[in-house]
């Protein structure tokens, strides 16, 4: 490795990051921006200690080769200092009203409440031609990138799962990063801003892959912490296969098949054990490819709405106080996929299965002149969606057994729906809570 210390301004930075591209934010094992966004006073602080001379910490990022001559440099550290600086100067923001006045050559200047614009021109001569200290790095390896970002990092106020990035290697970050930027981690979970800025997104993927890693390749885990999942992400560094890759894109694809929109109940505390309980449902012959499932997904969703009408009661007490525990978390699981279970009577096939008989489980495909589970006639979108042609077509739905008679959902799942639901009927009282007890750590 070699290390070097760059002699670059504000304003050199700022041309390398806005023109010529050659200065960049987004390495995978970097944090997402606007970490500090909110605070408009820890920014405002920012731009006072470079107009007042005091200790700003140094930057440091990797300088990688482009071409013979051309150079691109990704920051490892001090990215949201370098992007508090540009969007202060392209008048992003104003500084806080309690910040500080500022004495240059003798000269009192007034900073509260100002943008770049309205700043005296030596204020922002001061700003533009401020030097941070930036040292660069050449011939460095994933592995010692790694260490260098946790070692800054370490001491400083990143959460735990900002912390194990870097911890699961850079391809595993590309893949997370991947997944969180996918739509059901960036448009249907229910994830707040600053939950978000915390990176608990990605705290809640690392659980769910826990989780699927502790059914499916016997990893074992003590809680669903934020500290068990430091340990989740150093173990699965350089040791996660395309299998489990595979496994965890087809769960996700289900999911966003099942909710083409926002759900308010998919929470950070809910999310990994709905990802178990898919894992369940879409069983261990399905077909991503032809939408073939165990349970389709427009039954899962009929049923995850029924679940939390119905056997919301026995799973909240166990999303109290201590929800990271493991024997809660275990507990979470086990009332889900109970309920699951009953609701399309899986027990009875996988015992029937066992002995031999043929019962067709529930696919993609409905029986003819079918309803779905709540009495209804499914649309022509419900049909496109789960793999049937519209109602105006003569193709006939798939089944696993071409020359078996097509069953009704009455016949597959005598059990599935309450009386309610099968005469389309719901009282106001029977409407999802609104709110789930808060997450907790």
């Amino acid at each position: 490795m070699i290390k070097t210390t760059l002699n670059w301004t504000v304003k050199n930075l700022k041309n390398m990051y806005d023109g010529k591209n050659t200065l960049q934010m987004d390495h995978v094992i970097q944090r997402q921006s606007g970490q500090w966004d909110g605070d408009k006073l820890k920014k405002s602080l920012l731009i006072h200690s470079i107009l007042a001379n005091y200790p700003v910490p140094p930057v440091y990022c990797l300088k990688e080769a482009v071409s013979e001559k051309d150079y691109s440099y990704s920051i490892l550290d001090g990215k949201q200092r370098l992007t508090t600086i540009f969007d202060y100067i392209d008048g992003r923001y104003p500084l806080d009203e309690e910040t500080p006045s500022v004495v240059i050559d003798e000269v009192t200047y007034e900073l509260g409440g100002r943008y770049f614009t309205d700043l005296d021109a030596e204020c922002q001569q001061e700003i533009l031609r401020f030097k941070f200290t930036i040292y660069g790095f050449e011939d460095a390896d994933d592995d010692l990138i790694e260490e260098i970002f946790f070692r800054l990092n370490n001491s400083a106020p990143l959460s735990k799962p900002q912390k194990a990035m870097p911890l699961c290697g850079v391809e595993n970050a590309k893949f997370i990063k991947s997944l969180l930027a996918d739509r059901f981690f960036s448009d249907i979970c229910q994830f707040s801003a600053l939950q978000r800025r915390k990176s608990d997104d990605m705290c809640t993927l690392l659980q769910s892959m826990m989780l699927l890693d502790s059914r499916h390749e016997g990893y074992e885990f003590s809680s669903i912490s934020a500290d068990e999942i430091m340990r989740y992400a150093a173990h699965i560094k350089n040791n996660y296969s395309e299998e489990q890759k595979e496994r965890l894109y087809d769960i996700i694809d289900y999911l966003e098949k099942v909710f083409p929109e926002k759900d308010k109940m998919l929470k950070k505390i809910n999310i990994p054990i709905v990802f178990l309980v898919a894992d369940t449902a879409m069983g261990t012959d399905y077909d991503s490819t032809k939408g073939i499932y165990r349970v389709g997904p427009m039954y899962f969703r009929q049923w995850f709405s029924y679940f939390f009408d119905e056997c919301y009661e026995d799973y909240k007490q166990y999303c109290s106080s201590g929800s990271i525990k493991k024997e809660k978390t275990l507990k979470r699981i086990e009332v889900m996929e109970s309920s699951l279970k009953k609701y399309f009577e899986l027990e009875e096939t996988e015992k029937s299965e066992q002995n031999g008989q043929d019962i067709p489980l529930s696919e993609e495909s409905s029986p003819d002149g079918e309803s779905l589970p709540d009495g209804s006639m499914p649309t022509d979108t419900d049909r496109t969606e789960n793999g049937l042609p519209a109602e105006n077509t003569e193709e006939s739905p798939i089944l696993e057994e071409e020359s078996a008679p097509a069953p009704t959902i009455e016949g597959i799942f005598p059990n599935a729906v309450s009386d309610d639901l099968e005469h389309g009927t719901r009282t106001e009282e029977d409407k999802p809570p609104e709110e789930i007890n808060p997450d907790t750590e």
